[in-house]
């Protein structure tokens, strides 16, 4: 067990770990359909040859904090874990086109050829945040009946709502996003990026729009231009990152994880209901958590161990009974309920 996994599970309260003998194999190649390979490492515990199968796509890279919260902190808890780097990130080939069709397209590239691996298990599940959530929902109709679980957390399945779900072009969001992103393969990245986004300040008063990515990051950068270019909601830029209407054909079983103060809540809240729509009954956690604070990261590592344990392992130990549990910031408690919105019935009151 490293510190790095230690302090991951006394700070975010997860439960114990049955092994802290984790094998990491470092970069394997993954061939797409146009002869691109983007990079995965594989965690699992050491010894056990074909555990449960957790994939794990990401464009933050697949060692840190992601490598610990979602690869380290899972193996230690009886499941294997491939951690993708998304095309054009951390050594993956290829060109980054966030929230493009290569999203889809990849991520069935990657369970081919898991499935042709000696150590595939014969299904798997999903898990992550944001992003990595939103890759989730790229594959879900598509994956197949071997997709078990899915834990999309702080997340939508519509590529275009984080920059336009207003209806106006969010640009604090996607300037902040876009340096990110640029900036992320330095040397120290995570601890500058507070510096990062204060120094943006200045740019979410200016004009034209079209010259922020530059002034922000060096150089222009494709994606963001192609975003202010295609602002129509009916643009067919659009149609390969929209997966709101495949969600009636989703059959794993999903858990989501959201924020009263996050602004992803909105779009989160909208696919619950398809799901619930279409017969599904998800589970549902909303926390008085921001986007991506220490308490939300807490929440999804808990909540990626107790839907993943149940739904590969058979453990069901850590679910509770409710699906829906929400946080009432004015009366500082948690309530368990059936479904969202709630009913008047009286439900369980967690103080």
């Amino acid at each position: 067990m490293t510190i790095a996994s230690r302090f991951f599970e006394r700070a975010m309260k997860l439960p114990p770990a049955s092994s802290h003998n984790v094998q990491v194999e470092r970069d394997l190649r993954i061939p797409m359909a146009d002869g691109v390979q983007l990079l995965a490492d594989r965690y699992l515990p050491r010894g056990d040859g074909r555990p449960p199968l957790v994939l794990v796509r990401s464009p933050y890279g697949r060692r840190g904090i992601w490598g610990v919260l979602f690869g380290r902190v899972l193996a230690e808890r009886g499941l294997q874990v491939l951690v993708q780097s998304c095309r054009g990130t951390f050594g993956s080939g290829g060109v980054f086109d966030p929230f493009g069709p290569d999203e889809h397209d990849d991520g069935l590239a990657t369970l081919a050829w898991l499935r042709e691996q000696p150590w595939y298990p014969g299904s798997f599940a999903t898990t992550g945040p944001s992003y990595l959530g939103m890759v989730q929902w790229a594959i879900a109709a598509d994956a197949g009946p071997d997709l078990k679980a899915m834990c999309p957390q702080v997340t939508t399945s519509d590529f275009r709502d984080p920059f336009y779900g207003a209806g106006a072009f969010s640009l604090q969001t996607a300037l902040t996003w876009v340096n990110q992103v640029a900036k992320q393969e330095r040397r120290f990245a995570l601890l500058r990026q507070s510096r990062e986004d204060h120094k943006l300040q200045p740019l979410f008063a200016r004009l034209p729009l079209g010259d922020l990515d530059r002034l922000a990051t060096g150089s222009h950068v494709g994606y963001y231009q192609d975003w202010l270019a295609h602002n129509d909601p009916g643009d067919d830029y659009w149609k390969g990152r929209r997966f709101t209407d495949t969600l009636e054909r989703v059959r794993a079983p999903v858990s989501m994880v959201g924020g009263w103060h996050d602004f992803m809540l909105p779009y989160q809240l909208r696919d619950y209901a398809a799901l619930r729509g279409a017969g599904h009954e998800p589970y549902l956690t909303i926390g008085p958590w921001r986007h991506a604070d220490q308490e939300a990261a807490g929440a999804w590592a808990r909540d990626s161990v107790a839907w993943l344990r149940a739904h590969l392992l058979g453990d069901r130990s850590l679910l509770r009974q409710d699906a829906v549990r929400i946080f009432v910031t004015g009366a500082e408690e948690w309530r368990d309920l059936p479904a969202w919105p709630p009913d008047t019935q009286p439900r369980r009151w967690h103080l």
